[in-house]
């Protein structure tokens, strides 16, 4: 307006499992001009966009303290899909009075462990979230070409299974990052999760695999007293929330 600019909004395409979606990001309004339906303006255009070149989903992510936002996405016919929590903790060992439950054991994993922990990788990261976060669940498996495949590819990996009374109970792999955080990918089963997931963060950080922060992304509500035992923390929660234009046409 007179010049300047008042607002912002950013498409991002990704090409995943054979079509183009877009996210959009970066939704922001001036301060001084807020109130003025400046951001649905914008995100009608961006869907304007979407839908001239063809492509069938948008997606977007909102913080669940946002309420605002939320009813103006909802507003404009988008549905929630998941909720999910980024949690962060760092790589220094707990003090001895926060131990984790001692009838977990935290071992190397083995190869026939991948069964298992594939189909639970699947279920905690499944495909509407997986895409963004830029991971696939079957760079993890077990062998000597995948491993030969990860050290061309400058990749690092250290893998655990979580046993009680000798069974496979849960699961963690480590994974070097490229940003300000290496990658923990964790998978549970639903019965005495929070001591489970307490238990592997536990054990990553008595291991001092690396010396930078430790994030997860993880269903929302769930483990919470886990990951807070485990000293980390909530950085936000998301509702990831999408348009399917080949369903409302």
């Amino acid at each position: 307006e007179d010049g300047q600019i008042i607002g912002n909004l950013t498409l991002i395409p990704f090409y995943y499992r054979g079509h183009w979606l877009y996210l959009i990001a970066n939704v922001g309004v001036h301060p001084d001009f807020r109130g003025r339906g400046i951001g649905r303006q914008l995100t009608v255009r961006a869907l304007e966009h979407i839908r001239e070149h063809h492509v069938d989903e948008a997606w977007l992510q909102v913080r669940d303290d946002n309420p605002v936002a939320i009813n103006l996405y909802r507003s404009l016919g988008f549905l929630e899909r998941v909720r999910r929590t980024t949690w962060q903790g760092n790589s220094a060992p707990l003090p001895d009075e926060d131990a984790p439950d001692s009838s977990i054991h935290i071992v190397s994993r083995h190869s026939t462990d991948w069964s298992l922990q594939s189909h639970w990788l699947e279920q905690t990261y499944p495909p509407e979230v997986s895409w963004n976060l830029s991971f696939d669940w079957r760079r993890l498996r077990p062998g000597l070409m995948r491993a030969l495949g990860a050290w061309i590819n400058g990749e690092q990996f250290h893998h655990w299974t979580a046993r009680r009374g000798g069974k496979i109970v849960g699961s963690a792999t480590w994974e070097g990052g490229r940003s300000l955080a290496d990658n923990l990918w964790l998978t549970s089963l639903p019965e005495g999760e929070d001591e489970i997931i307490n238990a592997l963060l536990a054990h990553i950080r008595s291991q001092r695999v690396t010396n930078r922060y430790l994030g997860v992304n993880y269903p929302a509500g769930r483990a919470r007293q886990g990951f807070e035992r485990a000293g980390f923390v909530e950085i936000n929660t998301l509702i990831w929330m999408n348009i399917d234009f080949s369903k409302v046409r």
